[in-house]
């Protein structure tokens, strides 16, 4: 994915996230299935997941860079999903998100089209710039897609 690809896809999901500002409150926290996350628990899973990005990788990410595995999925996304039951709004929510992925949209914005092909590992994966871009984009089209056949379904 080149930088132009990239900036339109942060831009569209900060549009995405504004939408989601509509969603009532009742969907909002209710399971998306049985057993499964609310809409509210989904979405504060990608906000930790890219300011974790924001703080941790990409500050640090340069050719040759070895970094720090990843923290434990598992532990990571409860920690998430408990933040998303806590005591935060679903419009403070959002706007982390929002103002989230500006900065990450910010990044992109500096970065020169030649950096993308710098090539780092995290843990035992190697992983060019774009590389590890493309898979939390298809990280956001996977939740994106849940939440939007969640939406649909209450509408039909």
């Amino acid at each position: 994915m080149n930088r132009e690809e990239l900036l339109d896809h942060h831009d569209y999901f900060i549009l995405w996230l504004k939408e989601l500002k509509g969603v009532e409150e009742d969907k909002w926290f209710a399971p998306m299935e049985e057993g499964k996350w609310s809409i509210a628990e989904n979405v504060s899973h990608i906000i930790k997941w890219d300011k974790y990005i924001l703080e941790s990788v990409l500050p640090n990410i340069s050719e040759g860079a070895v970094l720090p595995a990843f923290p434990d999925f598992n532990t990571f996304n409860r920690k998430a999903a408990d933040y998303a039951r806590g005591r935060i709004t679903q419009e403070r929510l959002l706007e982390e998100g929002i103002e989230t992925r500006n900065s990450i949209l910010h990044f992109i914005d500096g970065l020169d089209e030649n950096r993308l092909g710098e090539s780092f590992e995290v843990d035992d994966h190697h992983y060019t710039l774009s590389e590890f871009f493309d898979d939390f984009i298809w990280h956001d089209k996977h939740h994106q897609k849940q939440i939007e056949e969640t939406l649909y379904k209450e509408k039909a």
